[in-house]
């Protein structure tokens, strides 16, 4: 799995589908959370560390991504 941004990350999962967004108010600190209102039927949302635009997202959050929105596998390739 390729070492992606933490922006690169949310432009990828909004060009898949728009009805991602970011939300910058929850979380304590320096985390930001990704969520999506419909995912089989549930509202579902995953927080990162956050440290500014190049943040650099590590593999096993990526995989936890595609694991909670239900992403296909090979996502981040």
């Amino acid at each position: 799995m390729r070492r992606l941004t933490y922006r690169t990350v949310f432009r990828l999962l909004v060009e898949h589908d728009p009805g991602f967004g970011e939300n910058v108010q929850r979380g304590k600190g320096s985390h930001r959370t990704f969520f999506h209102d419909d995912i089989d039927g549930q509202r579902r949302a995953y927080t990162l560390g956050y440290h500014g635009e190049k943040t650099p997202v590590p593999p096993r959050a990526l995989r936890e991504i595609i694991r909670r929105f239900n992403l296909p596998e090979d996502f981040f390739d």
